[in-house]
């Protein structure tokens, strides 16, 4: 398909390009059931939570979205020696250093893009485009999945590098792979991934290439990237903000700008936790929390990939 350059439409704090068609969200109600009501579409994003700066400059934290507990998990990255997950009984366990218990892995970690889902981590495997599950209950690997085609081990990272080939995320509909293909020209592959089968249910390949992003994370089942300004740059042209929308229910996609807070200039993680609606969000040292403002879907047709 030719690449299209239209003029955004501008629909509130949301502008959206979406070629020769009407101009449409084209974003509709979920047919298949989900796990979490659907919030909407995302508007805004503001910076709500500043937790405490740590001595990594890279790495993530999340919530397992199907357990009602505060429990937060943490996992700094160090290139090549990344093994263990902590685990946290409460915020203020985590912002107080005060850790429940650690978890060392079978495996070293490529990359940020862990998740906690359903009592068990998923991870990739280090030097692979492997995923593997890993029990948290039981403390041993319960499973691993080939993820076929995908580059892996900063052949097709975010921006910022750090091995971030690949990267998991979960939403309202389950569990998520995003990563890049050489099939799809190095641009992101969205897949739906069993989280108990880790079969793939479903992929979708974007026009969005995967190195130029700086991260990105699904909601309702809808990938949004994160484009944004790191403290190397040489200029700030980029801005901070979402500027690609994905909708795998409608294989439809579309340009946003959707400013997004970048208060530190080295984001390294992004993870959604669709249980609270906010972002999970590490950038540079500092562990952060962000707001969402949700508005609602629009079912109208728009540009078909």
């Amino acid at each position: 398909m030719e690449e299209q350059n239209p003029e955004p439409l501008s629909l509130g704090s949301v502008s959206i390009a979406i070629g020769d068609t009407p101009p449409a969200l084209f974003l509709t109600r979920l047919s298949h059931p989900s796990v979490f009501l659907c919030p909407g579409l995302l508007r805004d994003v503001h910076q709500s939570e500043h937790l405490f700066e740590s001595d990594h400059q890279a790495g993530a934290w999340c919530k397992d979205p199907l357990q009602a507990s505060d429990k937060i998990y943490y996992m700094p990255w160090t290139p090549y020696r990344t093994d263990t997950l902590t685990e946290y009984s409460s915020k203020e366990d985590f912002i107080a250093g005060r850790p429940t218990t650690t978890y060392k892995l079978p495996h070293r970690v490529d990359g940020t893009g862990f998740v906690v889902y359903d009592g068990a981590l998923f991870f990739n495997k280090e030097r692979t485009r492997n995923i593997v599950k890993f029990d948290l209950r039981t403390r041993i690997k319960s499973g691993e999945a080939i993820i076929a085609s995908a580059n892996y081990h900063d052949t097709s990272p975010y921006r910022w590098g750090g091995k971030s080939d690949i990267d998991l995320a979960v939403d309202e509909n389950g569990l998520w792979v995003i990563y890049a293909t050489e099939h799809n020209s190095g641009k992101i592959v969205i897949s739906q991934l069993n989280p108990y089968t880790l079969r793939i249910e479903g992929t979708w390949d974007t026009s969005y290439d995967k190195r130029s992003a700086s991260n990105a994370f699904m909601i309702c089942g809808i990938l949004y990237v994160v484009k944004s300004v790191y403290e190397d740059d040489d200029n700030e042209a980029t801005g901070n903000k979402i500027d690609y929308i994905y909708n795998t229910e409608l294989s439809k996609d579309g340009y946003v700008d959707i400013t997004f807070p970048n208060s530190y200039q080295y984001i390294a993680a992004v993870d959604y936790n669709p249980r609270d609606n906010l972002l999970y969000v590490w950038n540079n040292y500092h562990v952060v929390k962000y707001s969402l403002d949700f508005g609602a879907l629009d079912s109208r047709p728009g540009r078909q990939t």
